[in-house]
C-alpha cells in the first residue's frame, strides 16, 4: 500500500517544510545508470561533480517529501523528525553550492560531501529506533515499504556522493589502479569473505566464548567488479546470523564440537553466485516467511531488555551500516533486510532456503558492474 497515501495537515510538523517555488527545481526521477558512474572517470572529475551537484538535491529532495507524507504522529517521533532535518539541512546545502568552475571549488565540493556523508551515518539506526516506538500507528506492510523505499534511496544517494569522493581522491592522490571511484574492477570475493569471516569469528568468540570454523569452497580465484562495501555488509550480516544460530543450536543439542560454516563461490559471465550453508538448526516454518521482515528477530525480546544499551542503535552501529563491521551478534532484526536491500541494488537477489532443526543455505547472486549492466540506480 502506497505510503503516498498519509499527509500531514499544515501545521502537524514543527520542522521546515519543503516546498518548490523555483519552476527550474524538478523532483521528478531522472536517468541516473551504472554506465553513467563507470564512464565519469574517462572525465575525471569534471563531469561527475557537475552531475552530483544537480543530482544530489533532487533524491534528497524526494526523502523530504516522503518523510513529509508519514502520518502526523509518526513525522513528529523525534528519532525520525532528526532524520527529517538532516535531509533537509542536506538538500539546502548541496542545492545552494555554487557552480563549480575550478578546481579549489570541486575541492569544496567534495568536502561538503564527506560531512554529509559522515552526517547521514547512522539514518537507517535512527529511523529504526524511531519506528521501533511508532510500530502501533502504522502496519507492517507500510513501515517495510517505507522502509525500503528510503533504503534503497539512501544507497543512491550514498553512492553518488562517495563515488565522487574517490573520485577527486584518486585525481589528487596516488590510489588503487583497480578502482574506479568506489567500484573494484577486480575484487577478489575469497579475500573479502576471509576478511569478515575472521571478524565475525572474533566476534562471536567473545560474545559466547567460542566460535564455528569458515570453510571457502568453490572457484575461490574469481575476480569480480563491485563495490566492495556493498557485498562486505551483505557477507557479514549473513556470517553473523550463521555463527550465532551454529553456536546457540549447538548449546541446546550439546553438540561439542562445532560444524564449520560453508561458503561456497562460483562464477557466471557476468555475475557470480555465493552460497553460505550452516547446520545452525535451521528457522522454523513459523518464522520463515518472517525472516526479512524489518524488526524480527530469533533474539529472546529479554535479551535485549536486560541490557538497555543494546538497542537498534547500538546493535547497528555506524560502521555495520556501511561496510559491514561492528554491531553485536546479533541485532534487532535490521541486518537481514537491508543485506537483501544491497543485494537487490544492482539487479542481484538473496533467498534462504531452511531445513528445520539442521542448518540453513543463504543463496546471493549478484551482477558484476559492467558495460553488461545497465542498470538505473
Amino acid at each position: 500500500m502506497p505510503i503516498s497515501r498519509f499527509r500531514f495537515i499544515s501545521l502537524s510538523f514543527k520542522a521546515p517544510r519543503l516546498t518548490f517555488t523555483n519552476t527550474s527545481f524538478n523532483i521528478l526521477k531522472r536517468d541516473y545508470t551504472t554506465q553513467d558512474v563507470i564512464s565519469f572517470y574517462d572525465d575525471k572529475v569534471t563531469k561527475s561533480a557537475r552531475y552530483t551537484r544537480s543530482e544530489l538535491p533532487v533524491r534528497l529532495a524526494r526523502r523530504v517529501k516522503a518523510l513529509q507524507n508519514l502520518p502526523f504522529i509518526v513525522g513528529t517521533n523525534p528519532y525520525i523528525k532528526s532524520v527529517y532535518r538532516l535531509y533537509f539541512n542536506s538538500f539546502e546545502a548541496i542545492r545552494g553550492f555554487p557552480e563549480i568552475t575550478s578546481i579549489e571549488k570541486d575541492a569544496e565540493f567534495a568536502a561538503l560531501l564527506k560531512e554529509t556523508v559522515d552526517l547521514h551515518a547512522v539514518n537507517i539506526p535512527t529511523l529504526a529506533k524511531g519506528f521501533q516506538e511508532c510500530r502501533k500507528y502504522m502496519n507492517s506492510e507500510d513501515i517495510k515499504f517505507f522502509l525500503d523505499d528510503m533504503i534503497r534511496a539512501r544507497i543512491g544517494i550514498r553512492l553518488i556522493a562517495e563515488q565522487h569522493i574517490a573520485l577527486y581522491n584518486a585525481l589528487h592522490n596516488d590510489h588503487d589502479p583497480n578502482f574506479i571511484g568506489i567500484i573494484n574492477t577486480r575484487m577478489r570475493p575469497e579475500k573479502l569473505i576471509e576478511q569478515c569471516a575472521k571478524f565475525v569469528h572474533e566476534l562471536c568468540e567473545l560474545h559466547y566464548g567460542s566460535a564455528p570454523e569458515t570453510i571457502i569452497d568453490g572457484q575461490i580465484d574469481t575476480t569480480f567488479m563491485y563495490v566492495p562495501v556493498h557485498l562486505e555488509y551483505i557477507i557479514t550480516e549473513i556470517l553473523k546470523n550463521s555463527h550465532r544460530a551454529t553456536v546457540e543450536y549447538s548449546q541446546k543439542i550439546n553438540r561439542y564440537d562445532l560444524p564449520p560454516i560453508q561458503v561456497t563461490i562460483s562464477q557466471g559471465k557476468n555475475n557470480i553466485g555465493i552460497r553460505v550453508r550452516d547446520q545452525g538448526g535451521g528457522v522454523s516454518a513459523k518464522d520463515l516467511p518472517s525472516i526479512f521482515d524489518y524488526s524480527f528477530t530469533t533474539v529472546p525480546r529479554d535479551e535485549h531488555e536486560d541490557h538497555p544499551t543494546n538497542n537498534i542503535l547500538a546493535g547497528v552501529s555506524t560502521m555495520a551500516m556501511q561496510a559491514g563491521l561492528g554491531g553485536p551478534i546479533a541485532g534487532l532484526g535490521y541486518g537481514l533486510p537491508l543485506a537483501r536491500n544491497y543485494a537487490e541494488y544492482f539487479g542481484g537477489s538473496m533467498h534462504l532456503m531452511s531445513l528445520h532443526s539442521h542448518g540453513c543455505d543463504v543463496f546471493l547472486y549478484l551482477k558484476q558492474i559492467d558495460e553488461s549492466l545497465d542498470l538505473q540506480i
